[in-house]
């Protein structure tokens, strides 16, 4: 196993790669426990029709997109369909490479 493998599925907190159509292009296993749904499940499907958040993201995360910098959303509530919301610090960059 490579090791870019090994420390995305050893990532402690739920994390998803999101294609440019925001649809959901990998989930590490944090993320599979989060969405309480399989990674086989979820690949292909919009991430705002698996995660709700409780903020204005579209403009920001367009804005973070266009520009290739990090957005960082502190103490907002983030919740699936299958779970009550949680209150999370939101960290959305830029995949390089």
């Amino acid at each position: 196993m490579n090791s870019d493998k090994s420390i995305w599925a050893s990532l402690p907190v739920p994390a998803f790669i999101i294609d440019p159509e925001d649809r959901i292009a990998d989930v590490n296993s944090s993320g599979e426990g989060f969405l309480n749904a399989s990674r086989k499940a979820v690949i292909g499907t919009p991430v705002w029709d698996m995660i709700a958040v409780d903020a204005p993201l579209e403009e920001a995360f367009l804005r973070a997109r266009a520009q290739s910098t990090p957005l960082f959303v502190n103490d907002v509530d983030v919740g699936s369909g299958n779970r009550a919301p949680l209150q999370c610090a939101l960290q959305i960059a830029p995949l390089v490479g």
